[in-house]
C-alpha cells in the first residue's frame, strides 16, 4: 500500500477544513507525514556524517596509541577519512538529483537511503587486523555512505517543496534541515552513553581494546532508523507538480492548453498577463482549436512518461534551455557560491572541531576513557547550546524575515565571530567558558543563517522541472568547500597554526555575503508560476515570429 503524502495545493486530496489552512503553521496531516519520512532521513545523514569526529578520536587512540584528533599516519592526516562522504556526496547529489528530474522524485526516492545503509553495515565490518589500513578500508566505505547521503539533499528538498503550500514552504524545509542538528546531539550523546557504559573495562581495567566494539556500536546503530525509512520513502507516491512536469514533457502542447491545471497550480494564482497570453495562443496557434479549447485535467500518473528516452531528452533539454539564461544562471551562481563558502567554514569548524577543543585546552586530560569524555561532552554541550537553538531561530522566524536577511545576518555574525576568536586567541585559551560561548554563538548563527538558508532557497528558487539538478549542483558545490575543509583543515592546524586557520574563515565568511545579493527572496515566490510565465511568453514571441 502506497503512503499517500497530499500536495498542500492540491485541493482535490484536502479536506475543507485543510484547504481554508493558510497559517504558517498549523501543518495538515498530510504534511506532517511527509515531514516525517523526509526529516528522518536527515537526521540519519547528519548522524552519519559527524559521527567521524567522535570516531577519528577513538581510532587515533585504538591503532595509534594517541590522544587527538589528527591521524598522523593515516592520508592528509586523516583529512581524507573525513572528507570521503563529502567526496562521495558530490556524486550523490548531482546524480539523484538529475535521476529525481528525469525520472520522477517516486521512482529515486529510497535508493539513496538504501546506499546509506548499506555502506553503513560495510564500515563497521571492518576488520581491526588491517591496523592503520583500517582508515584507508573506512575511507573507501564512507565515500559509497556519502553517495547516499548526498543524494538525499535533492531528493528530500525537493519532495517537500513540490508539495508545500507556499505559506509554509519556507518552515518545512528548514523542518527537514533542522534534523541535522538532532542528528549532530543525538550522535554525541549516544557516544557518551557507550562511554559510560565502557567506563569500567577502559578506565579501571585498561581495556582498550574495548573501543573497537564501543565504535561499531556508535556507527551502526543509526542503522535501524535507516531501514524504517527506507520502507517508508519506497511506498511515497509522486506528487501533482511532478506528474504535471511529466505530462508537459510527453506533450508539450499541454503548456499552451492548461499548463497551470497540469502542473496543479491554481489559475486564480496566474496574473492578468498569463490570462491574456494563453487567450492569444489558443486563438493563433496552430493545432485544433476544438481540442486547445478543451479543459486539462491534472495528470494522475506520470511514471510512464518518465521512461520513455523522449523525456530523458526532455529533462536534459529543460536543463540546457533553463540556465542558459543569465537571468537563471546568476541566480545558480548565486547558490553555488554561497554554498561552497559557508561549508568551507562550517565543515572546518565542524569536521574537525575536536582538533580545535583539544588545541584550546576543552579536553586536556591523559587517560584516555577520560579524554574521550571530554571531547563528548564538549560536543554536546556546542551542539545543545548553539547547534540546535540556530535551525529552530530560523524555522520560527525564516517566513517572517526572509531568507536573504537570514542568510546575510547569519555570514556577518560569523565573520565577528570567527575575529574575535582569531584576535583573543590566547586570552580565550586561558578562559574556558569565554571560549566555549564563542563556540556555541559561532554554531548557533552557522544555523540561525548560512547553513539553513543555502539548504532552503535552492528548493524553492528553481521550478520543479530543474529542482533536483539545481538544488544537487548547489549541494554538491558546498561539498567541494567542505571537501577543501576536511583536507586542508587538520594540517592547516598543525603547520601555521588555529589561530591562523580562524582568521582565514573570517576571510571566507566575509566573501561570501556578496553573493547572497544575486538570489532572489524567495519567501511567498512560486518558481513554477514564473517559468509558466516565461515560457508562455516565449511561446507568444515564437508564434509571432512564425516559428
Amino acid at each position: 500500500m502506497r503512503i499517500t503524502t497530499a500536495d498542500a495545493f492540491d485541493d482535490s486530496q484536502l479536506t475543507a477544513v485543510d484547504r481554508a489552512n493558510t497559517s504558517r503553521w498549523r501543518l495538515t496531516w498530510p504534511e506532517l507525514k511527509l515531514l516525517f519520512i523526509a526529516s528522518t532521513g536527515f537526521f540519519i545523514d547528519a548522524y552519519d556524517i559527524f559521527n567521524i569526529n567522535l570516531v577519528v578520536v577513538v581510532l587515533n587512540i585504538l591503532i595509534n596509541g594517541k590522544l587527538s584528533g589528527t591521524i598522523l599516519n593515516a592520508s592528509l592526516q586523516g583529512g581524507v577519512l573525513k572528507a570521503a562522504v563529502n567526496i562521495g556526496c558530490v556524486i550523490g547529489q548531482i546524480g539523484f538529483g538529475l535521476a529525481g528530474d528525469i525520472l520522477g522524485r517516486h521512482t529515486i526516492y529510497g535508493f539513496e537511503m538504501i546506499v546509506t545503509t548499506v555502506a553503513t553495515i560495510l564500515v563497521i565490518s571492518g576488520p581491526i587486523s588491517l591496523g592503520k589500513n583500517l582508515f584507508t578500508y573506512i575511507t573507501v566505505f564512507r565515500v559509497l555512505m556519502g553517495i547516499g547521503i548526498g543524494g538525499d539533499y535533492p531528493m528530500s528538498a525537493s519532495v517537500v517543496a513540490d508539495r508545500a503550500n507556499l505559506r509554509r514552504r519556507g518552515t518545512m524545509v528548514t523542518f527537514i534541515f533542522a534534523m541535522q542538528g538532532w542528528g549532530s546531539f543525538i550522535g554525541a550523546i549516544v557516544f557518551i552513553i557507550l562511554m559510560a557504559i565502557y567506563k569500567k573495562g577502559i578506565e579501571h581495567h585498561h581495556h582498550i581494546s574495548q573501543l573497537n566494539s564501543l565504535w561499531r556500536i556508535y556507527t551502526g546503530v543509526i542503522i535501524i532508523p535507516g531501514i524504517i525509512t527506507i520502507v517508508q520513502r519506497l511506498l511515497m507516491t509522486e506528487s501533482a507538480r511532478m506528474r504535471g512536469v511529466q505530462a508537459i514533457r510527453g506533450d508539450p502542447s499541454l503548456l499552451t492548453r492548461g499548463g497551470a491545471k497540469v502542473m496543479g497550480v491554481r489559475e486564480a494564482e496566474l496574473s492578468q498577463k498569463h490570462e491574456e497570453n494563453e487567450k492569444h495562443i489558443e486563438k493563433h496557434g496552430e493545432g485544433d482549436s476544438e481540442r486547445d479549447s478543451a479543459e486539462v485535467e491534472a495528470p494522475t500518473t506520470g511514471g510512464a512518461v518518465a521512461s520513455t528516452a523522449a523525456a530523458r531528452a526532455a529533462a536534459w533539454r529543460d536543463a540546457r534551455e533553463y540556465f542558459s539564461e543569465w537571468r537563471h544562471l546568476k541566480i545558480l551562481i548565486g547558490t553555488t557560491m554561497s554554498w561552497f563558502l559557508l561549508d568551507i567554514i562550517f565543515y572546518g569548524i565542524s569536521l574537525n572541531q575536536s582538533i580545535f577543543i583539544t588545541a584550546l585546552g576543552l579536553a586536556s586530560s591523559k587517560d584516555p576513557w577520560e579524554f574521550l569524555w571530554q571531547q563528548g561532552v564538549a560536543n554536546v554541550i556546542i551542539a545543545i547550546g548553539g547547534f540546535l537553538p540556530g535551525y529552530y531561530f530560523t524555522l520560527f522566524t525564516i517566513e517572517y524575515l526572509g531568507r536573504k536577511k537570514i542568510q546575510i545576518m547569519g555570514l556577518t555574525m560569523n565573520a565577528i565571530i570567527f575575529a574575535i576568536l582569531a584576535g583573543k586567541y590566547t586570552a580565550l585559551k586561558a578562559n574556558s567558558s569565554g571560549l566555549i560561548a564563542c563556540f556555541i554563538f559561532l554554531q548557533f548563527f552557522f544555523n540561525f543563517g548560512a547553513n539553513a538558508t543555502t539548504f532552503v532557497v535552492p528548493a524553492e528558487v528553481f521550478p520543479t522541472r530543474v529542482r533536483g539538478f539545481g538544488h544537487g549542483v548547489s549541494a554538491a558545490s558546498g561539498k567541494c568547500g567542505a571537501i577543501i575543509a576536511s583536507l586542508a583543515v587538520s594540517i592547516m592546524a598543525t603547520n601555521v597554526g588555529p589561530q591562523n586557520v580562524l582568521w582565514l574563515f573570517f576571510g571566507i565568511a566575509v566573501i561570501a555575503i556578496p553573493f547572497t545579493f544575486l538570489i532572489p527572496e524567495t519567501k511567498d515566490r512560486d518558481a513554477d508560476l514564473i517559468d509558466l510565465e516565461e515560457r508562455r511568453e516565449k511561446a507568444l514571441w515564437q508564434a509571432g515570429q512564425g516559428f
